[in-house]
């Protein structure tokens, strides 16, 4: 875990939809310290979950997570990208992350990116590497959101997000308020 000292890190989850083709990716800034009471105040709407996950969450469990999330002292932003055929997600979230570090907040010195195939962890570490620069301005490193509860605050403005952007209901980033910074959205790549 990075030093304290560091100040805010950037905390990354994303939100996958086949259909339309969209790939969600959210960076929230916080400060590493605050892990164990945002896990202890979020742990608290679900307590019979190991961690908070979206997708598992009724819809009023739902409104109390983003509830919680926007009385927090933390910023957040999402990015999304459009892919045309499932093999192409992955260039989506390259480009999400890509356009996620150029807007990265200058004081921002480390990204924790939420835990996938050790493959896909290697393209990250290369898409964000080449964008941090020599020296680097950031660093980065992949954890488990089972282990770290400040992605789980990225787990919740990404599926927020994800309602809003897919037309389902735009409550939850109305409720987060000014948490939520922007919600940015690229048209759908087009192969040939």
């Amino acid at each position: 875990m990075p030093p304290v000292s560091i100040g805010r890190v950037g905390y990354i989850d994303e939100s996958i939809h086949d259909r339309p083709g969209l790939y969600l990716l959210a960076v929230v800034l916080a400060e590493p310290d605050a892990s164990a009471q945002v896990g202890r105040e979020l742990s608290a709407l679900i307590p019979a979950a190991r961690r908070v996950h979206w997708h598992a969450e009724d819809d009023l469990t739902r409104i109390g997570l983003v509830k919680t999330v926007s009385t927090m002292p933390v910023s957040a932003r999402v990015y999304s990208c459009g892919f045309d055929a499932p093999g192409r997600k992955e260039a989506a979230r390259a480009r999400a992350l890509s356009w996620m570090a150029l807007e990265l907040d200058t004081g921002v010195r480390h990204l924790v990116l939420d835990r996938r195939q050790n493959a896909q962890n290697a393209v990250d570490r290369r898409v964000l590497g080449g964008l941090a620069g020599r020296p680097p301005r950031f660093t980065m490193d992949h954890r488990s959101s089972a282990d770290e509860p400040l992605l789980w605050l990225a787990d919740i403005v990404v599926g927020a997000a994800a309602a809003q952007v897919l037309g389902r209901t735009s409550v939850y980033t109305e409720l987060l308020g000014e948490v939520l910074r922007s919600v940015s959205v690229d048209r759908p790549e087009k192969s040939d």
